[in-house]
């Protein structure tokens, strides 16, 4: 068990790197020369993203228990005579 929340905390961190490496291809993709209001947005909206993701990787690796454990009942309490 243990040897799989360690496979688990690799594989969050690994989504974030991906992310910081695509957004080189998206900047060159996304950006328009001589729009300055356009590249301004789109390099904070990248930066943002890549905060955001580096945030939700540590906010999992702090709570790895927590992510999925949500139980619901679903006995059918109508029935019940």
């Amino acid at each position: 068990m243990r040897d799989g929340q360690s496979q688990g905390r690799r594989a969050i961190g690994a989504g974030s790197i991906v992310l910081l490496i695509v957004a080189v291809p998206l900047w060159n993709e996304f950006r328009v020369r001589g729009n300055l209001a356009w590249n301004v947005f789109l390099g904070v909206f990248l930066c943002g993203l890549a905060v955001a993701a580096i945030m939700l990787q540590h906010y999992l690796r702090q709570h790895p228990s927590e992510i999925g454990e949500a139980r619901f009942d679903t006995t059918n309490t109508a029935d019940d005579s």
